[in-house]
């Protein structure tokens, strides 16, 4: 039986109707396809405070799966009651989901060093691009970049996160596929969408693609560990992500590309507008009149990688005011 990846996302999906604003799905091509999301205002601003908090929610889920966290939960339960208590069992349970949570998440934490606002690297896209995957795509992450650091301030070239599942292609139709994300959470856009496009043509660039690919689907295989016999059906997983097997050449590649980026347009228009309600319309009027012009550079772009015309790209378009407030946010939260 095909494993059912969506089954196994825990995540809350609900967190992007909350924090962000879907303006529209666009496809250029059959296999070329555009998402616009906006955080939404608070007032007459456009700040990160909502977002980052729901960002740094999905973290534990983003760290190790359902499986090990509700293994962990059951050891410490069952450790409680060998050394003896009173506690009924919701209140142990609840005691220990409290404690587990906390501890994942100060563990996954570590990872997320702090940044300079002008840095072009750092884990906050990462995050937000398995927040979105999970729950825009309805595919699972198998594997991504922070696992497979051998310390902190290591970097690993390659995707910022692979992910498993039905991919529902423009005729409606859902394929088997597996995807390989690239983010950018940069201040200008048309570097990060450069800077994206090249990162993922490494994997069809005939002078280096062997490597890549190689590199990529060893880190997926490497993670598989955390996934439990129980809740899937490992040997169909190394299937999945093993170039040889029959079952992988059955998948289509997809390519979700996450860029979120500064648009001038933001000051005046918060600065004009008298509450929330205003403020989001004005916002969705400058969007709408940039779709074509939006649709169209991408479409000139993605055509300079040959490559990637045989594949399927989703961008994930996420526009705000302050690259900088945005990770400054997210520093001080975490």
């Amino acid at each position: 039986m095909a494993i059912d990846f969506d089954s196994l996302i825990s995540i809350d999906k609900k967190w992007v109707d909350r924090e962000l604003t879907h303006h529209y799905d666009k496809y250029i091509n059959d296999k070329l396809k555009v998402r616009l999301y906006t955080i939404i205002p608070s007032g007459t601003t456009v700040d990160c405070i909502s977002l980052a908090n729901a960002l740094l929610d999905l973290l534990p889920n983003y760290f190790k799966t359902k499986s090990n966290i509700n293994k962990e939960i059951q050891r410490e339960v069952d450790k409680t009651i060998n050394e003896g208590t009173t506690a009924s069992d919701i209140e142990l349970k609840e005691k220990a989901i409290s404690l587990i949570s906390g501890r994942n998440y100060r563990e996954a934490a570590r990872f997320f060093k702090k940044k300079n606002p002008d840095s072009k690297s750092g884990k906050y896209g990462e995050l937000m691009l398995f927040g979105l995957v999970e729950s825009i795509f309805n595919c699972k992450m198998i594997a991504h970049k922070i696992s497979n650091l051998t310390n902190y301030h290591d970097e690993v070239k390659g995707g910022d996160g692979i992910f498993l599942g039905d991919y529902k292609i423009r005729s409606g139709i859902e394929k088997p596929a597996y995807l390989i994300g690239e983010s950018k959470v940069w201040k200008t856009y048309s570097s990060a969408k450069t800077d994206a496009l090249d990162s993922i043509n490494r994997f069809y660039d005939p002078k280096v693609q062997a490597t890549f690919k190689s590199l990529e689907f060893f880190i997926a295989e490497k993670d598989i560990d955390k996934f439990s016999d129980d809740e899937i059906d490992i040997d169909e997983l190394y299937d999945r992500v093993n170039p040889n097997s029959k079952l992988f050449k059955s998948q289509v590649a997809v390519h979700p590309i996450l860029i979120m980026y500064e648009t001038k347009a933001y000051n005046d228009l918060m600065i004009k507008a008298s509450d929330n309600v205003e403020l989001e319309k004005m916002i969705s009027e400058n969007i709408q009149k940039r779709i074509d012009s939006t649709l169209e550079k991408i479409s000139e772009k993605v055509k300079e990688y040959p490559f990637l015309e045989r594949v399927y790209l989703d961008f994930i378009l996420v526009p705000t005011d302050s690259i900088e407030n945005f990770n400054n946010t997210m520093d001080n939260l975490i």
